[in-house]
């Protein structure tokens, strides 16, 4: 049996209560059980430009103090972002913690071994329509109830920008701005939320050249930017789907940690062992398993580890 199916045997075993992610009716197009948020018009600020990365700070206070994003959380449930009630978000709340304490740890140099890049967190699923972003938005509400850290949001799922969608900052400039424009520092578009200690970056406008973006030396220099922002930051990225969008394997290329969100009786194991090899070269990979029916059990997040390690059956 490979680690894959082992793997897959351990989660299906495991089991444990999903992250009660938008229903099938939902990824119809149907009215969801869970919405997400932020309906509000935001006036246009003109970014400034910047080349000195030891300007990020700076920058980041001059380029978002007069705009702050209000999160609609009725417009967020109405997506299928968050949950619509409150014992969902208690047991959502809960299921987080297990989810985020690894991926904190390794940050902080807690873990128990260094983790290249670990700041650099990113959320991913096989294929659509398996939770991503859902998880994605409600880590990063959990993370940033972190005293000693700052979140980051950037929306990084630049084709779909579900994220940038449902704070209402679509037509904003964003992470593809940024990464096409060498003079636009991303400090002065990322932009202030009412959630303590949360910031976001939205996806910016399509360009055809994005997986391109994400993959270059510029991703780097940005991510440098990102994680300067004064404070001990985590910079969580929302995703593409690994096996549907080239941007996907771009984005992980530069990243520390990627969590893959699978769907409980959806996701196939094949479909987990080709989201795998695209994740070969990524220090952290751990799994959430999502719109499971069962009652939450510990290991609920299970990390597999470095690649080389899943290879060599360590």
């Amino acid at each position: 049996m490979s680690i894959v199916e082992r793997a897959a045997d351990r989660l299906r075993a495991q089991a444990p209560a999903p992250l009660t992610g938008p229903s099938a009716a939902a990824r119809e197009g149907q009215v969801p059980p869970v919405v997400t948020t932020v309906e509000r018009a935001l006036e246009s600020v003109s970014p400034a430009r910047s080349t000195g990365i030891g300007d990020a700070a700076a920058s980041e206070e001059r380029g978002s103090a007069s705009v702050v994003v209000s999160v609609d959380v009725p417009r967020f449930r109405q997506m299928g972002l968050q949950p619509t009630d409150g014992d969902a978000e208690r047991r959502l709340a809960d299921e987080l913690r297990r989810v985020k304490r690894p991926l904190l740890a390794n940050v902080l140099g807690r873990g128990p071994e260094p983790v290249p890049r670990s700041a650099y967190v990113m959320v991913a699923s096989a294929l659509p329509g398996e939770g991503k972003t859902f998880t994605t938005w409600n880590l990063a509400r959990s993370m940033a109830r972190e005293p000693d850290l700052e979140v980051l949001l950037v929306d990084g799922d630049i084709p779909k920008a579900d994220i940038t969608r449902a704070l209402a900052l679509t037509g904003r400039p964003g992470l593809s701005e940024v990464l096409s424009d060498t003079r636009l520092n991303p400090a002065d578009v990322t932009l202030t939320t009412d959630v303590a200690n949360l910031r976001v970056l939205p996806a910016g406008k399509y360009h055809p050249l994005t997986a391109e973006l994400l993959g270059g030396q510029r991703m780097d220099d940005v991510l440098e930017m990102l994680e300067s922002g004064g404070r001990r930051r985590v910079v969580l990225f929302d995703s593409p789907p690994l096996l549907t969008a080239p941007e996907a394997a771009s984005l992980s290329a530069h990243m520390g940690q990627v969590v893959v969100v699978v769907a409980a009786a959806r996701t196939k194991q094949q479909e987990v062992a080709l989201a795998l090899e695209t994740l070969a070269h990524t220090p952290y990979v751990g799994f959430v398993l999502n719109m499971s029916q069962m009652s939450s059990l510990d290991g609920y997040y299970y990390n597999y580890g470095s690649y080389a390690q899943r290879e060599s059956g360590t």
